[in-house]
């Protein structure tokens, strides 16, 4: 990634959690957003957790899918959303015990372009307060539409059309004829 686009996705990661924080109902604690020197793959991504309405606790992280690189200057900065993810990482032996402290009912990915981050912002806080995980058919429409693709996990991965259309379009190598 380069360091602009660094740069760019931790300000943008900054502000929508300092937003998301004050969106929820619950107290919500944000760890490592603001690292002077974030690396774009760190082992500790900055996120927001909370506590809900039933002792279990949540996070969110926001990260880049895709951004530019060296090699593709063009390539577009694509953000992912991570809800409830990679909890099991980290609770170790005490897995059974932490399964029942966090949610594992609502746990999704959502992939979309910063222009479309704040209309998402009221619809994750909807999605989160659902009793029974993501039921898309229950939440408001978004301003744009959102496709489904398969994971090989059994975890919902929602993209924006525009977000799947950008990462989808071919890019070429700098210094290559190859078109990715």
């Amino acid at each position: 990634m380069l360091p602009e686009s660094a740069q760019q996705v931790s300000k943008l990661r900054a502000q929508f959690y300092r937003s998301f924080a004050d969106a929820l109902d619950a107290s919500a604690s944000i760890s490592n957003v603001t690292i002077p020197k974030e690396k774009s793959y760190s082992s500790t991504m900055p996120r927001v957790s909370w506590t809900d309405d039933q002792g279990r606790s949540n996070y969110l992280c926001m990260y880049a899918h895709s951004a530019p690189d060296v090699l593709l200057p063009d390539r577009p900065t694509i953000l992912r959303i991570g809800v409830n993810l990679g909890a099991e990482l980290s609770m170790g032996a005490s897995a059974e015990r932490g399964r029942r402290r966090y949610n594992w009912s609502c746990q999704f990915y959502l992939t979309l372009v910063s222009t479309e981050l704040s209309a998402a912002l009221p619809w994750i806080v909807k999605a989160l307060g659902q009793p029974c995980g993501l039921d898309l058919k229950a939440l408001p429409e978004l301003p744009y539409t959102l496709e489904s693709k398969e994971m090989a996990a059994k975890v919902d991965s929602l993209w924006t059309r525009l977000a799947l259309q950008q990462v989808q379009q071919p890019r070429t190598a700098v210094g290559s004829a190859y078109i990715a």
